[in-house]
């Protein structure tokens, strides 16, 4: 019912007709629209962290672990463009900062835990999004070159981080892991 559409436009009557039961029961069930906009973004992040977690499992180097991250995100992005949409936060709803927050608490966490490590997970993961977002119009035939210039980018900014000399030596070993 949903794939290829967007849950905003989908009407709780088209829903309701399709999964057999009331609109009574989907007003009960996600309370509102933006109940159900969350429930899509709660599915879209919990695939996407659950592939990212295997992704980010300790490689052959902090760049082979980020180009991971990074096909995890295209691939992910191309199969599922809107829940991609919605994860990376293109469409906002009442609870979506909160949520997000502790998303960005979570990765900050894995760069140390600090505020500075709270402000590169919010850089980091928001470049990534934003980058993959703009691979979505692209020509598939780029797909490749994009994977290399987003892990580069990303991977030469933890450089740039550690030669400044801002992260805390745990943070900095954290994001080479």
């Amino acid at each position: 019912m949903l794939d290829g559409r967007d849950p905003g436009e989908v009407t709780f009557e088209e829903i309701a007709d399709a999964a057999g039961v009331s609109r009574a029961l989907l007003y009960n069930y996600f309370g509102d629209r933006h109940g159900l906009v969350e429930a899509m973004y709660v599915r879209a992040v919990s695939e996407l962290d659950r592939r990212l977690a295997e992704a980010a499992a300790p490689a052959a180097g902090r760049r082979a672990q980020i180009e991971r991250i990074v096909r995890v995100h295209l691939d992910y992005a191309h199969a599922n463009p809107i829940l991609y949409r919605y994860a990376a936060g293109v469409v906002r709803f009442p609870r979506f900062a909160e949520l997000q927050r502790a998303r960005l608490a979570a990765y900050a966490r894995t760069l140390g835990g600090s505020d500075l490590a709270r402000v590169l997970a919010l850089g980091t993961g928001n470049a990534t999004y934003q980058m993959v977002l703009g691979t979505l119009e692209a020509d598939p035939g780029v797909l490749d070159r994009a994977a290399e210039l987003i892990t580069s980018f990303i991977d030469g900014g933890f450089d740039a981080v550690e030669a400044s000399g801002v992260m805390a030596p745990a943070a900095a070993a954290a994001a080479e892991a």
